[in-house]
């Protein structure tokens, strides 16, 4: 869970904004924005995949997988309200759903041509 305190997280994410914010034109404010939600998206994109992983030999691993994704990413803002600096965020739990959702939709694309070609 993110128990890094606000400030501490930001100077995290400002070492890649500041390679990023010499190449393209754009503030530094929203750089770091999409940088930190990126960065939300990528870890619940591997989060729902490892989830896939344990659950592919259960009925509905897809649908099963979100829904643990969709709920620590609850439970993670949730957590949030208690720490210095953050504050929990229904939107982040969607911006960490949506990379979720993403990586399980790249999975269902993947099996649906795994079949087709297996039918052939």
């Amino acid at each position: 869970m993110s128990q890094t305190p606000g400030n501490d997280s930001s100077k995290q994410s400002n070492f890649i904004v500041d390679i990023i914010i010499h190449i393209l034109p754009i503030t530094r404010d929203t750089l770091s924005f999409i940088v930190r939600k990126c960065a939300h998206m990528t870890e619940y994109a591997i989060l729902a995949f490892l989830l896939y992983k344990t659950f592919i030999h259960k009925q509905n691993p897809l649908i099963k997988s979100f829904i643990f994704t969709f709920l620590y990413a609850c439970s993670d803002e949730f957590h949030q309200l208690f720490i210095a600096g953050r504050a929990g965020q229904f939107k982040d739990v969607c911006i960490d759903s949506t990379g979720a959702l993403i990586m399980l939709l790249i999975i269902y694309f993947i099996n649906k041509r795994k079949d087709k070609k297996r039918l052939r």
